[in-house]
């Protein structure tokens, strides 16, 4: 599992590299995924040393005072447990053979699963995410010396940090709650009759000694998953100054997600203590196997509910999660608001540069939404030319400066790839034309509780606010007046009446 507490990066956006066109199963293939993984890894010194120097930069320091006491001492706690355990415990010839067994396991699985997992995490900008290495770190946890599950836990997560794109002081305090986690499992193992079961390498026989070790793996896996939950859940709601479970612990499909994981760390446990070559033979295939199938799911999910030409949101699916977050920021007292943009003669761009000239503005002005919005705001295309974007906990003045941000930025944009006809005609041969300047979008904001709590007031406050700034020049941003006039395109709130809309 790997759960975040931050999705702000202290590198900023950077390109990803090309995957090789390599098939999947070939040897040539896995060659170059691993010679790509590794050059990553690599440059991941240079980002280091860069951050390592400038400490005054650290994503940690914008964080309340609360969150930073909470994250400086958990690491430093984890540290000492970790150098206490790690001295204290011996390392045998069978811990050595299991160790390096079940990281060859560990890396073959990074590799088949890294260009899909980057992909994951990318989509994901709320930055709850989870992944099944928990299969390899929760089985390493029982099976080997604190010294050497610790070593398998740095060589995933600085893997996985390659493709992560998060802050380093947040991934560093996500890394100590899950050696946490396998420290404790440690210690229960120790604690037990596990780490003799483990000695000898045979089955418990007896009922008795059967139900001893179910419950100590039972224990180990629940100290693993409360201990990870618990430490980031404290630092997500001394961070964020919230403390609602989803926003702490992720949703019931996410910890459900965990669980899995878990089940199949504690079948690498048992295969591992009969045999541990019977890992690599049957854990392998399951977790990859498990992986690309939660992949394929959120895939088809992801696909359903986001709009083709521009990736964000469609109208459906926007609505739900926009209501949500209106609906938290009431709860805890917190302003919120609402941005409709549409573009300004987006006709024209239709009729001289054709509908796949408009889809490639689309896309541009979407990409200015993505780049110039946080993690936690909901972003969609309404339809045809207009935009959404829901900006939770944010004041009046916030609100201004974002639209204004986001004005500016489609203004400066510069429109490439797209073709015009040599001189009007469809019998022509189309030309391209260099990058083109001249997109613009009028901005309509509505403020809670300022104009409405209800979210199709909101809706309506903002669309009204929408329709003046067009009224009155277009490329501009318009704040809604206290007195918001009703409005058929104005939903109903999702959260009050599932999947009923106004809007034709």
């Amino acid at each position: 599992m790997t759960k975040e507490v931050d999705p702000v990066s202290e590198f900023g956006k950077h390109d990803r590299d090309a995957v090789p066109e390599r098939p999947p199963g070939s040897l040539r293939g896995f060659a170059d995924t691993v010679g790509l993984a590794s050059a990553r890894v690599w440059r991941l010194r240079g980002r280091a040393w860069n951050t390592l120097r400038h400490p005054a930069g650290w994503e940690l320091w914008r964080l309340p005072p609360a969150a930073v006491l909470w994250m400086l001492g958990t690491e430093i706690a984890v540290a000492v447990w970790a150098l206490y355990s790690g001295f204290k415990a011996t390392v045998t010839t069978t811990d050595l053979v299991r160790f390096g067994v079940i990281t060859a396991c560990a890396i073959w699985y990074l590799v088949q699963t890294q260009h899909p997992e980057e992909q994951r995490r990318a989509d994901d900008r709320r930055g709850e995410h989870i992944d099944q290495t928990a299969v390899w770190l929760g089985g390493a946890a029982v099976l080997l010396p604190p010294a050497l599950s610790l070593t398998l836990l740095l060589m995933v997560r600085v893997q996985r940090y390659s493709i992560a794109h998060k802050a380093m002081t947040t991934f560093l305090f996500t890394t100590a709650a899950h050696a946490a986690s396998i420290l404790g499992v440690h210690a229960i193992t120790e604690l037990t009759s596990l780490h003799t079961w483990l000695e000898s390498g045979t089955l418990p026989q007896r009922a008795g000694e059967i139900a001893v070790a179910a419950v100590a793996l039972v224990g180990a896996a629940l100290w693993y998953f409360a201990s990870q939950t618990l430490l980031i859940s404290i630092a997500r709601g001394l961070a964020w100054g919230g403390w609602r479970r989803q926003k702490l612990i992720g949703s019931w499909a996410d910890n459900a997600d965990f669980v899995y994981a878990l089940q199949l760390a504690a079948c690498t446990t048992i295969l591992g203590a009969v045999n541990i070559a019977l890992v690599p033979l049957v854990m392998i295939g399951v977790a990859l196997r498990s992986t690309r199938l939660s992949q394929a799911l959120a895939d088809t999910i992801a696909r359903s509910q986001r709009d083709r030409k521009t990736g964000l949101l469609t109208e459906d699916s926007f609505h739900a999660p926009a209501a949500l977050r209106l609906l938290e920021d009431q709860t805890d007292r917190r302003p919120t608001a609402f941005l409709m943009l549409d573009l300004d003669h987006f006709k024209q761009w239709n009729d001289k540069y054709g509908h796949s000239g408009g889809d490639i503005v689309l896309g541009c002005v979407s990409a200015v939404l993505r780049q110039n919005t946080r993690a936690t705001d909901v972003v969609g295309r309404w339809g045809g030319e207009e935009f959404s974007v829901l900006l939770p906990d944010t004041t009046r003045e916030e609100a201004m400066r974002i639209a204004e941000r986001i004005r500016e930025a489609v203004a400066k944009t510069a429109i490439t790839g797209l073709t015009e006809l040599a001189s009007g005609h469809a019998t022509n041969e189309p030309r391209a034309v260099g990058p083109i300047h001249g997109c613009t979008v009028s901005i309509g904001v509505g403020l809670s509780p300022e104009h409405s709590t209800d979210y199709g007031e909101l809706f309506r406050a903002a669309d009204t606010a929408m329709y003046q700034a067009k009224r009155t020049g277009r490329n501009r941003v318009v704040v809604a007046t206290s007195a918001v006039p009703p409005s058929p395109r104005a939903p109903m709130s999702p959260l009050s009446r599932a999947g009923d809309s106004r809007r034709d």
